[in-house]
């Protein structure tokens, strides 16, 4: 199934396997090519790849797919954003009676990890939250200390999710297979190595393979081993019981219930005093790295943060997106003087 994929030589991630209405596995994932721009696509049994036309604009990244079919058609969801001028990630859903004949994406809410599967809308916050909402009701799971980077779920057992993410004191990734409705939970492996935003579909597993020495240069692979092993990481919780940790304010930050100037509710509240904190911490990491200490992810996630902190700012947010991208990139150091200029000139239009 992967061998074409591989000859093309591009950047491939974020797999999932769902069954079509011959109970043949279908795969949908996200491919990139010189841009660096993600984009969806889709793989049918008989071997034909094609893109999902999403009719978003070209520099827009779509990411993180989920799909299931019933007597209706098909019905896919994703995220994405990330285009100037309006960088917001937002959850997108399509219906429609074939792959090839999709409606136009509805957005469903702002967020940056989630999907849609019949009357079930789950959602993450980047740091140590899940958002469940069904008809059953509505609860959170906790994952204390982890960034999450995707959330999915098993197509041949849609209560089952699959979280990815990362320790925020860790380098390692990760992902925990959660049941909902028992909440047993496992972490899984392939070929000796943390599963990262992989799917299941039967006795099939593919995984997001790292295949260059950027966090992001990978290629979809088929897992030769797989093993689980039984957790009790996640906490199930009442809505609103808790709050991200990153998110949580700091003294009078007040950076609850904030939103972007188009009154569209940001995927977090912008607030410069948080973003001023993990700007700072990323400085720290980084310097650190000078020294040898392998602190290269954990900075990038503080820089993410800074970012997600300030959408409501748009010359700062871009300054940080830009810095982080750079980065990431070619490990260019970010202008601290700069960032700090961009981030004084915010807290002074804001007193």
């Amino acid at each position: 199934m992967l061998k074409q994929l591989h000859d093309l030589g591009l950047m491939t991630h974020m797999p999932f396997l769902t069954p079509d209405e011959n109970d043949q596995p279908v795969l949908i994932f996200c491919q990139t090519d010189e841009s660096r721009v993600w984009k969806v696509h889709y793989r049918q049994p008989d071997g034909k790849t094609a893109r999902l036309v999403t009719g978003l604009a070209a520099d827009v990244s779509e990411c993180s797919p989920t799909a299931w079919r019933d007597a209706d058609g098909w019905h896919v969801t994703f995220i994405a954003g990330g285009a100037k001028p309006d960088p917001l990630f937002h959850l997108y859903r399509m219906d429609g009676p074939a792959l090839d004949a999709m409606g136009k994406p509805v957005i469903v809410r702002p967020t940056r990890a989630g999907f849609v599967y019949g009357g079930r809308t789950v959602e993450a916050d980047l740091a140590n939250l899940i958002h469940v909402r069904q008809p059953s009701g509505e609860f959170d799971i906790e994952l204390p200390g982890a960034f999450i980077y995707r959330v999915a779920y098993r197509a041949d057992r849609p209560g089952t999710l699959l979280i990815s993410g990362q320790w925020q004191t860790e380098d390692d990734v990760f992902t925990l297979e959660y049941d909902l409705a028992t909440d047993q939970q496992n972490v899984i492996e392939c070929d000796g190595r943390p599963a990262y935003k992989c799917t299941i579909l039967g006795d099939q597993l593919l995984y997001a393979q790292m295949v260059g020495e950027h966090f992001e240069s990978r290629r979809i692979a088929s897992a030769l081993a797989t093993s689980r092993r039984a957790v009790n990481t996640a906490v199930r919780r009442q809505p609103s019981q808790v709050e991200p940790i990153v998110t949580q304010p700091m003294g009078k930050c007040g950076c609850r219930g904030r939103s972007a100037p188009n009154g569209v509710a940001a995927t977090r509240a912008s607030c410069v005093e948080c973003v001023e904190k993990h700007l700072g911490a990323a400085y720290v990491l980084l310097t650190e790295t000078l020294d040898g200490y392998a602190h290269r992810l954990r900075a990038i996630g503080h820089l993410h943060e800074a970012e997600d902190e300030s959408q409501e700012w748009q010359e700062l947010h871009a300054a940080i997106r830009e810095a982080r991208k750079a980065y990431q990139a070619d490990g260019t150091m970010p202008d601290w003087e700069a960032l700090g200029r961009a981030s004084d000139a915010v807290r002074t239009s804001t007193r």
